[in-house]
Protein backbone atom coordinates (compact mmCIF):
# COMPACT_ATOMS: atom_id res chain seq x y z
CA UNK A 1 0.00 0.00 0.00
CA UNK A 2 3.16 2.43 0.73
CA UNK A 3 4.69 1.75 -2.71
CA UNK A 4 1.51 2.26 -4.84
CA UNK A 5 0.61 5.57 -2.29
CA UNK A 6 4.06 7.06 -2.71
CA UNK A 7 4.47 5.95 -6.84
CA UNK A 8 1.17 7.85 -7.43
CA UNK A 9 1.77 11.15 -4.98
CA UNK A 10 5.15 11.45 -6.17
CA UNK A 11 4.16 10.91 -9.34
CA UNK A 12 2.14 13.88 -9.10
CA UNK A 13 4.50 15.96 -7.70
CA UNK A 14 6.75 15.86 -10.69
CA UNK A 15 3.99 16.48 -12.86
CA UNK A 16 3.59 19.67 -10.55
CA UNK A 17 7.18 20.20 -10.91
CA UNK A 18 7.55 19.89 -15.00
CA UNK A 19 3.92 22.81 -14.83
CA UNK A 20 6.04 24.90 -12.32
CA UNK A 21 8.85 24.93 -14.41
CA UNK A 22 7.24 25.49 -17.44
CA UNK A 23 9.29 25.30 -20.76
CA UNK A 24 12.75 25.50 -19.16
CA UNK A 25 11.38 22.26 -17.19
CA UNK A 26 10.14 20.34 -20.99
CA UNK A 27 14.20 20.87 -22.20
CA UNK A 28 16.82 17.97 -21.20
CA UNK A 29 19.45 19.19 -18.51
CA UNK A 30 22.32 19.21 -20.97
CA UNK A 31 19.87 21.69 -23.50
CA UNK A 32 19.04 24.11 -20.50
CA UNK A 33 23.46 24.19 -19.38
CA UNK A 34 24.08 24.72 -23.36
CA UNK A 35 22.52 27.91 -22.40
CA UNK A 36 24.11 28.67 -19.03
CA UNK A 37 20.20 27.60 -17.35
CA UNK A 38 20.43 25.85 -14.29
CA UNK A 39 20.57 22.28 -15.56
CA UNK A 40 17.67 20.87 -13.72
CA UNK A 41 16.56 17.34 -14.87
CA UNK A 42 13.12 17.63 -15.02
CA UNK A 43 12.10 15.85 -17.96
CA UNK A 44 14.44 13.16 -16.99
CA UNK A 45 12.42 12.72 -13.98
CA UNK A 46 9.03 12.33 -15.13
CA UNK A 47 10.35 10.08 -18.05
CA UNK A 48 12.10 7.63 -14.91
CA UNK A 49 9.37 8.14 -12.18
CA UNK A 50 6.46 6.96 -14.48
CA UNK A 51 7.60 3.46 -14.65
CA UNK A 52 7.07 3.23 -10.45
CA UNK A 53 3.39 3.39 -11.52
CA UNK A 54 3.68 -0.05 -14.17
CA UNK A 55 6.72 -2.04 -12.17
CA UNK A 56 6.25 -4.74 -9.92
CA UNK A 57 2.68 -4.44 -10.66
CA UNK A 58 0.53 -1.19 -12.14
CA UNK A 59 -1.26 0.90 -9.43
CA UNK A 60 -5.12 -0.54 -10.79
CA UNK A 61 -3.24 -4.27 -10.04
CA UNK A 62 -2.03 -3.04 -6.89
CA UNK A 63 -5.13 -2.08 -5.91
CA UNK A 64 -7.37 -5.42 -6.61
CA UNK A 65 -3.93 -7.53 -4.84
CA UNK A 66 -4.48 -5.09 -1.17
CA UNK A 67 -8.55 -5.72 -1.77
CA UNK A 68 -7.70 -8.91 -2.16
CA UNK A 69 -6.51 -9.42 1.10
CA UNK A 70 -8.82 -6.74 3.22
CA UNK A 71 -11.43 -9.12 2.28
CA UNK A 72 -9.28 -12.64 2.59
CA UNK A 73 -10.64 -12.69 6.36
CA UNK A 74 -14.02 -12.40 5.15
CA UNK A 75 -13.55 -15.22 2.52
CA UNK A 76 -12.54 -17.69 4.80
CA UNK A 77 -15.37 -16.95 7.26
CA UNK A 78 -18.18 -16.48 5.19
CA UNK A 79 -16.57 -17.44 1.52
CA UNK A 80 -18.68 -20.66 1.41
CA UNK A 81 -22.13 -19.00 1.62
CA UNK A 82 -21.29 -17.12 -1.82
CA UNK A 83 -19.45 -20.44 -3.09
CA UNK A 84 -22.18 -21.37 -6.25
CA UNK A 85 -19.93 -25.05 -5.96
CA UNK A 86 -20.67 -24.82 -1.98
CA UNK A 87 -22.62 -27.80 -0.90
CA UNK A 88 -26.12 -26.84 1.01
CA UNK A 89 -24.37 -28.76 4.03
CA UNK A 90 -21.01 -26.57 3.46
CA UNK A 91 -23.56 -23.32 3.24
CA UNK A 92 -25.44 -24.33 6.52
CA UNK A 93 -22.35 -25.22 8.39
CA UNK A 94 -20.87 -21.64 7.21
CA UNK A 95 -23.96 -20.08 7.86
CA UNK A 96 -23.67 -20.58 11.64
CA UNK A 97 -19.81 -19.62 11.76
CA UNK A 98 -20.28 -16.40 9.81
CA UNK A 99 -23.11 -15.50 12.39
CA UNK A 100 -21.10 -16.13 15.37
CA UNK A 101 -18.18 -14.36 13.81
CA UNK A 102 -19.95 -11.30 12.65
CA UNK A 103 -22.14 -11.01 15.78
CA UNK A 104 -19.03 -10.29 17.79
CA UNK A 105 -16.73 -8.44 14.81
CA UNK A 106 -19.50 -6.40 13.10
CA UNK A 107 -20.70 -4.05 16.92
CA UNK A 108 -17.35 -3.29 17.54
CA UNK A 109 -17.18 -1.32 14.05
CA UNK A 110 -19.13 1.18 15.93
CA UNK A 111 -17.87 1.44 19.28
CA UNK A 112 -14.40 3.20 19.77
CA UNK A 113 -13.62 5.55 22.41
CA UNK A 114 -10.14 6.52 21.25
CA UNK A 115 -11.61 7.64 18.24
CA UNK A 116 -13.16 10.67 19.99
CA UNK A 117 -11.01 11.28 23.25
CA UNK A 118 -7.29 8.79 22.89
CA UNK A 119 -4.33 10.20 21.42
CA UNK A 120 -3.56 13.05 23.95
CA UNK A 121 0.02 12.43 23.80
CA UNK A 122 0.24 13.44 20.06
CA UNK A 123 -1.04 17.14 21.20
CA UNK A 124 -2.69 19.26 18.48
CA UNK A 125 -2.14 16.28 15.81
CA UNK A 126 -4.26 14.16 17.86
CA UNK A 127 -7.55 14.80 15.95
CA UNK A 128 -5.96 13.38 12.87
CA UNK A 129 -5.40 10.13 14.63
CA UNK A 130 -8.74 10.14 15.88
CA UNK A 131 -9.93 10.62 12.52
CA UNK A 132 -8.52 7.69 11.23
CA UNK A 133 -9.45 5.40 13.86
CA UNK A 134 -12.97 6.91 13.63
CA UNK A 135 -12.67 5.91 9.63
CA UNK A 136 -10.43 2.84 9.61
CA UNK A 137 -13.81 1.59 11.24
CA UNK A 138 -15.71 2.65 8.87
CA UNK A 139 -13.67 1.75 6.09
CA UNK A 140 -14.30 -1.87 7.60
CA UNK A 141 -18.14 -1.81 7.60
CA UNK A 142 -18.12 -0.41 4.55
CA UNK A 143 -16.12 -3.13 2.86
CA UNK A 144 -18.77 -5.85 4.69
CA UNK A 145 -21.79 -3.84 3.18
CA UNK A 146 -20.07 -3.83 -0.18
CA UNK A 147 -19.61 -7.59 -0.08
CA UNK A 148 -23.59 -8.35 1.23
CA UNK A 149 -24.63 -4.86 -2.02
CA UNK A 150 -22.68 -6.95 -4.37
CA UNK A 151 -21.77 -10.34 -3.51
CA UNK A 152 -19.84 -12.59 -6.06
CA UNK A 153 -19.79 -9.70 -8.52
CA UNK A 154 -17.68 -7.79 -5.85
CA UNK A 155 -14.29 -8.81 -7.44
CA UNK A 156 -15.98 -7.17 -10.69
CA UNK A 157 -16.41 -4.10 -9.15
CA UNK A 158 -13.02 -2.61 -9.35
CA UNK A 159 -13.94 0.62 -9.30
CA UNK A 160 -15.57 -0.15 -5.45
CA UNK A 161 -12.41 -1.81 -4.35
CA UNK A 162 -10.51 0.82 -5.88
CA UNK A 163 -11.71 3.75 -3.25
CA UNK A 164 -11.65 1.32 -0.88
CA UNK A 165 -7.96 0.86 -1.03
CA UNK A 166 -7.46 4.55 -1.63
CA UNK A 167 -9.09 5.19 1.53
CA UNK A 168 -7.18 2.53 3.40
CA UNK A 169 -4.10 4.28 1.65
CA UNK A 170 -4.88 7.87 2.79
CA UNK A 171 -5.77 6.49 6.55
CA UNK A 172 -2.10 5.07 6.62
CA UNK A 173 -0.49 8.15 5.16
CA UNK A 174 -2.06 10.29 7.85
CA UNK A 175 -0.87 8.20 10.75
CA UNK A 176 2.85 7.88 9.44
CA UNK A 177 2.87 11.54 8.64
CA UNK A 178 1.54 12.55 12.33
CA UNK A 179 3.96 10.15 13.89
CA UNK A 180 6.91 11.17 11.93
CA UNK A 181 5.86 14.87 12.65
CA UNK A 182 5.50 14.02 16.62
CA UNK A 183 9.02 11.94 16.61
CA UNK A 184 10.74 15.31 14.84
CA UNK A 185 8.80 17.60 17.21
CA UNK A 186 9.93 15.62 20.14
CA UNK A 187 13.91 15.73 18.96
CA UNK A 188 13.68 19.48 18.83
CA UNK A 189 10.50 20.90 20.70
CA UNK A 190 12.03 24.66 19.36
CA UNK A 191 10.86 23.53 15.91
CA UNK A 192 6.93 23.32 15.44
CA UNK A 193 7.02 23.54 11.42
CA UNK A 194 6.46 19.39 11.39
CA UNK A 195 3.31 19.79 13.51
CA UNK A 196 2.35 23.02 10.84
CA UNK A 197 3.18 21.03 7.91
CA UNK A 198 1.21 17.57 9.32
CA UNK A 199 -1.72 19.46 10.31
CA UNK A 200 -2.29 20.62 6.54
CA UNK A 201 -1.49 17.57 4.78
CA UNK A 202 -4.04 15.45 7.11
CA UNK A 203 -6.74 18.07 6.73
CA UNK A 204 -6.35 18.07 3.10
CA UNK A 205 -6.30 14.17 3.34
CA UNK A 206 -9.67 13.56 5.48
CA UNK A 207 -11.30 15.44 2.46
CA UNK A 208 -10.05 13.22 -0.25
CA UNK A 209 -11.13 10.03 2.15
CA UNK A 210 -14.53 11.92 2.35
CA UNK A 211 -15.05 12.26 -0.90
CA UNK A 212 -14.05 8.78 -1.66
CA UNK A 213 -16.86 7.27 0.73
CA UNK A 214 -19.82 9.46 -0.49
CA UNK A 215 -18.53 7.90 -4.21
CA UNK A 216 -18.77 4.18 -2.98
CA UNK A 217 -21.93 3.65 -3.55
CA UNK A 218 -22.94 6.85 -5.07
CA UNK A 219 -21.45 6.58 -8.60
CA UNK A 220 -21.41 6.21 -12.37
CA UNK A 221 -19.29 2.85 -12.34
CA UNK A 222 -22.10 1.12 -14.40
CA UNK A 223 -22.81 3.68 -16.76
CA UNK A 224 -18.77 4.05 -17.24
CA UNK A 225 -18.67 0.34 -17.92
CA UNK A 226 -21.31 0.39 -20.67
CA UNK A 227 -19.62 3.11 -22.28
CA UNK A 228 -16.14 1.77 -22.23
CA UNK A 229 -17.95 -1.67 -23.67
CA UNK A 230 -19.51 0.07 -26.32
CA UNK A 231 -16.20 1.70 -27.42
CA UNK A 232 -14.52 -1.42 -27.64
CA UNK A 233 -17.40 -3.02 -29.37
CA UNK A 234 -16.80 0.16 -31.87
CA UNK A 235 -19.65 1.95 -31.29
CA UNK A 236 -18.57 5.24 -30.92
CA UNK A 237 -16.03 5.10 -33.71
CA UNK A 238 -17.63 7.98 -35.26
CA UNK A 239 -15.68 10.29 -33.12
CA UNK A 240 -12.68 9.37 -34.58
CA UNK A 241 -14.02 11.08 -38.02
CA UNK A 242 -11.20 14.32 -39.00
CA UNK A 243 -8.74 12.95 -36.94
CA UNK A 244 -4.98 12.60 -38.78
CA UNK A 245 -4.16 9.27 -39.24
CA UNK A 246 -0.55 7.38 -40.45
CA UNK A 247 -0.58 6.34 -43.33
Amino acid sequence: MAKMWNSEVGWRIVDDLLQIKGGRGYETADSLRSRGERPDPVERMMRDFRINMIFEGSSEIMRLFIAREAVDTHLKVAGALIDPKSSAGTKVKALFGAAAFYALWYPKLWIGLKGWFGYGAFGPLATHLRFVERRSRKLARSLFHAMIKFGPKLEKRQAVLGRLVEIGAELFAISATVSRAQAMVRKSPADRSPIELADAFARNSRRRIEERFAMLFDNEDVLNYKVAQQTMANQYAWVENGMVREK
